[in-house]
């Protein structure tokens, strides 16, 4: 069932906004009548000041575009829902050492379309579980005692991870099997099979982002996914109801 919302509460716009930054979430950026795009990250959100970040554009056409304050349509997606918002505008460019970063006005108005009922689960932001992740036909570990993965969200069929590791870190690579181990909260570690599906890498994080399949899980372990599951999906509708629509 689809659920279709035009948000105007400012509170419930900055937590939306918030939700893609703690979540890393890709945005795509579309500048009005021109035939440009690209792909960001949302980096800081000020809810009291009524402004939020966004990390600087690889592409120099869109760079120029934002810095000369041209409007731009934002796009995302975040746990099944497409978050739109149109006509921003960058009201200032921050130069940092790591790059530009544009300062934006929050918008009065956000377009929320969720598409399905029971949708990803985010984790980050709600809970924290560290994750020891280790390759199945090696025996060698992705992480380490010191810099562990962390689970960023999950679904009854797979999840998402984020890894440590420098851009050149053996992440990357699609189809491979792993063992992987959820130290879930005041549980008993959850271990299970899974294929690695896609990547990317956050250089300005320094982390890896992998999104895994699970593979052939017991009726045991199932069970245990899907509680965790729900039990996150809860928490989430209720941080997400404090806020009205």
């Amino acid at each position: 069932m689809e659920k279709d919302f035009l948000i105007s509460n400012p509170a419930r716009i900055a937590w939306i906004l918030q939700s893609l930054r703690d979540d890393h979430q890709l945005v795509d950026v579309g500048f009005r009548g021109r035939d440009a795009g690209v792909r960001s990250i949302i980096v800081d959100v000020d809810s009291q000041h009524g402004s939020f970040t966004i990390d600087e554009f690889p592409n120099e056409v869109c760079h120029k575009l934002a810095s000369t304050g041209e409007l731009f349509d934002l796009r995302a997606t975040l746990n099944g829902v497409d978050v739109t918002v149109t006509s921003l505008k960058v009201d200032d460019v921050q130069r940092e050492p790591d790059g530009a970063l544009y300062n934006v006005t929050l918008p009065k108005q956000l377009h929320y379309v969720q598409r399905r009922e029971s949708f990803r689960a985010r984790v980050t932001g709600l809970a924290e579980v560290p994750v020891d992740i280790r390759h199945i036909d090696s025996d060698s570990s992705l992480t380490s005692e010191t810099e562990r993965a962390q689970l960023a969200d999950i679904s009854a069929e797979g999840c998402r991870l984020a890894i440590p590791g420098q851009e050149d870190a053996l992440c990357s690579t699609q189809n491979e099997l792993f063992e992987v181990t959820l130290h879930v909260p005041e549980d008993e570690p959850l271990k299970v099979t899974v294929e690695s599906r896609h990547s990317r890498h956050l250089s300005r994080s320094c982390l890896w982002y992998v999104g895994y399949r699970f593979v052939s899980p017991s009726a045991a372990i199932q069970q245990r996914i899907d509680r965790f599951v729900t039990n996150m999906q809860r928490i989430e509708r209720q941080r997400e109801a404090m806020f009205g629509n």
